[in-house]
């Protein structure tokens, strides 16, 4: 048996039957005072005509009923009955006329002309959200007038819902209604019928049409009623009788998952699925308690929505307010520290600046008094007069002029070299420069020594015993005697002689690691330069560059030569002396430890990294400096030089931690940090307390509302016909 069709219950019915089979397009009957036009609909009963009234010209639908004998007469008064409490009511279909004494009987109402929501559905498939609530809500609020006049519709579907000229849904087919007080059964259409509601034996309940009410809604929105599927059809198809149909029909939905394709509709929103999913709820218990709930809920969906931009902009505006004065109180935090910091990286290389032209000085002083020892002993007739014997002597002269020819350098001890360094003739010469390191101001000498005005060494003395003797061998090559920014080759010719006070270029101790200069002068006898007196030095021992803990001096040297920017003296170099390590020969000649001079000539502040940092040795400097450079000078004296006369080729880097010298701001910027949180929360806190208070009164109004039962109107398959139970007190119908 199809679910299309009317359920069989009566033989009069059968009368019905031949009343369907006379030919299409003619009335049944001619209803005095209207002029019959077209056939609208054919049902179980009769027929639904639209036609002209003649007096007023208006379209009206009058349905006439078959024939008397296959009708319950109670069933007509009935649904007369309710029409008549629902007249002057905009959201029902309203009766117009009654033929109750005609033969067939009808009755007229008004015409609607755009058909029904089925049809509707039929043609355009689901609706949009909005457009299904509008039509929803006067659906909700014809039903609720209904209630409100104790009548119960228990039938409501799309093809009882008609739509006027403007499109307005309003209420048909009371033909299965129910007063408050009337507790026949009434059993409305499969899949719009609540499960409970489908049974011969059940007594009406407003929540029959609170289900009703989700269906229809899930049905506008889906485009098919809940539960409805091939599987669900089939399994009640297969049943036959009226029992075990609707027992059938109840376990379907007891059995089935709860409907989810309304949730998948694009544009819904959570509380109207919950609105749907609680109007059809399968457990009565827990769908909505009356048709004013659904209302009341569709109504506070609406204001949410209104409300929900309001509270969103309540919420985002002080929430931007707040992010932008964050913002630029950021950038003005982050400006102002940025000032602030630079400021005081400008103050702290001026101060370096005035620390390395304090240590320049320093070290120029004592460059000068080294100057001035070795000047002093050149300028000792006895040393001259003890130097000049020396070479003059004839053996001393006959050997050194072998040591002239063979030119033995480095560790090359020739026999010669050798007869030379032990003859006695040398010794007291060598006693006279030894005699220099008794002196109290040669505590950091490293040596003393004369060569003869052929680079030759004829005597030194060195504060520790070196492993080779450099007495006879040839060092004419070296700039403390040449004069040169570097040395030159051994093999090159001899050159001419210092001519005056020289600083040499630094040289590497092979034994320490450290980096030695040495200070010569030249030695004359009647106006002719016969040899060079030098002493050499630590460059790290010029003067006391005492690191303190968060500033500290290194020399560099600056030379346009090989060494140009070798670090010469560093802390780290005298923490590893006084540990007894050496300083790896790797400081020396990676270019990655050399200090690149150029952007200290600018005279601004220069922040950077100390190139020691980088190694696993110096992981202590491995931070921000802050840098002041000064070149030594000797203002005094004139070098070979000219563009910058007494310019020793060393460099002064004074540096100074950053972070160390940027703390006080940091601190401060800190403290205005944890004034600006506080600030922010503050502001955040007196927001949400607000909005506490807000929400609070927002409930209140929800509350009152609901109490008072708000009935403003705010603006959102197919054919199953109802089954008609059976009477109890054993009328057929």
């Amino acid at each position: 048996m199809s679910l299309d069709e009317t359920q069989r219950q009566t033989p009069g019915q059968l009368s019905a039957a031949k009343h369907l089979s006379r030919p299409k397009g003619r009335p049944p009957c001619d209803i005095p005072g209207y002029d019959m036009d077209s056939l609208l609909g054919r049902g179980a009963y009769g027929e639904v005509w639209v036609a002209t009234d003649q007096n007023t010209g208006r379209r009206v639908a009058i349905k006439i009923y078959h024939h008397r004998g296959a009708l319950d007469e109670s069933l007509i008064a009935a649904e007369v009955e309710k029409l008549v409490f629902l007249s002057a009511d905009r959201y029902v279909v309203q009766l117009l006329e009654v033929g109750w004494n005609a033969e067939p009987p009808y009755y007229v109402m008004e015409y609607l002309p755009n058909g029904s929501l089925e049809d509707l559905l039929r043609r355009g498939g689901a609706m949009d959200v909005e457009d299904a609530i509008q039509k929803f809500k006067d659906v909700v609020i014809g039903l609720l007038h209904a209630h409100g006049k104790g009548i119960f519709h228990c039938d409501l579907k799309p093809a009882n819902i008609l739509l006027d000229q403007d499109g307005k849904a309003r209420i048909a087919d009371f033909g299965q209604s129910r007063l408050s007080n009337d507790q026949r059964p009434a059993l409305g259409t499969l899949f719009f019928m609540a499960p409970e509601q489908a049974d011969i034996e059940a007594s009406p309940d407003v929540r029959w049409d609170v289900y009703a009410l989700g269906a229809l809604l899930y049905t506008m929105l889906v485009g098919e009623p809940p539960f409805r599927s091939s599987s669900s059809v089939g399994q009640i198809d297969s049943t036959s009788g009226l029992r075990d149909r609707l027992e059938k029909y109840r376990h379907v939905i007891a059995i089935s998952p709860p409907p989810d394709a309304h949730k998948k509709i694009r544009g819904i929103d959570r509380e109207l699925i919950q609105i749907i999913d609680r109007a059809i709820a399968v457990n009565p218990r827990e769908r909505y308690r009356n048709v004013q709930e659904i209302f009341d809920a569709l109504n506070e969906r609406e204001r949410n929505r209104y409300r929900r931009p309001l509270i969103m902009l309540g919420i985002l505006g002080p929430a931007i307010l707040l992010t932008i004065g964050l913002f630029f109180g950021w950038q003005n935090y982050k400006a102002v520290m940025r000032t602030s910091e630079n400021a005081m990286i400008a103050k702290t290389y001026e101060s370096n600046r005035f620390a390395a032209e304090l240590a320049a000085t320093n070290v120029s002083n004592a460059i000068e008094d080294r100057f001035k020892e070795v000047e002093r002993l050149a300028a000792d007739p006895e040393f001259i007069d003890l130097y000049l014997n020396t070479i003059d002597d004839p053996q001393l002269s006959e050997l050194l002029d072998k040591l002239h020819a063979e030119r033995a350098t480095g560790s090359n001890q020739t026999p010669e070299r050798l007869a030379f360094q032990s003859h006695p003739k040398r010794q007291p010469l060598q006693q006279r420069i030894r005699a220099q390191f008794e002196l109290p101001s040669q505590k950091n000498t490293a040596s003393w020594f004369v060569t003869d005005a052929q680079g030759f060494h004829i005597a030194s003395s060195f504060d520790s015993d070196p492993s080779v003797s450099p007495i006879g061998g040839y060092f004419g090559y070296r700039t403390y005697f040449q004069g040169g920014s570097s040395d030159l080759a051994p093999t090159d010719p001899t050159p001419k002689p210092i001519q005056d006070t020289h600083l040499s270029a630094v040289f590497l101790s092979t034994a320490s690691g450290t980096w030695k200069v040495a200070m010569s002068t030249p030695l004359r006898s009647q106006g002719k330069v016969v040899g060079i007196v030098a002493m050499s030095i630590d460059v790290g021992k010029f003067t006391s560059l005492d690191p303190a803990e968060h500033q500290f001096a290194v020399l560099v040297d600056g030379r346009d030569a090989p060494t140009q920017g070798v670090i010469l003296q560093h802390p780290l170099f005298d923490k590893l002396l006084e540990g007894g390590d050496i300083v790896p020969i790797r400081f020396s000649e990676e270019d990655k430890y050399r200090v690149k001079l150029g952007k200290f000539e600018a005279g601004v502040p220069v922040v950077g990294q100390d190139p020691i940092g980088r190694d696993e040795l110096g992981k202590e400097y491995d931070k921000s400096w802050i840098f002041a450079a000064k070149r030594v000078s000797l203002p005094h004296r004139s070098q070979k030089n000219e563009d910058d006369p007494g310019d020793t080729g060393l460099v002064v880097v004074v540096q100074e931690d950053h972070r160390f010298a940027v703390k006080p701001i940091y601190e401060l910027g800190d403290q205005l940090s944890r004034q600006a949180i506080l600030a922010a929360s503050l502001i955040i806190l007196v927001v949400l307390t607000l909005w506490y208070f807000v929400v609070r009164a927002l409930r209140r109004v929800k509350v009152g509302a609901m109490a008072i039962g708000d009935t403003s109107s705010v603006i959102p398959p197919h054919e199953l016909t109802t089954i008609i139970a059976p009477a109890k007190t054993g009328t057929k119908s």
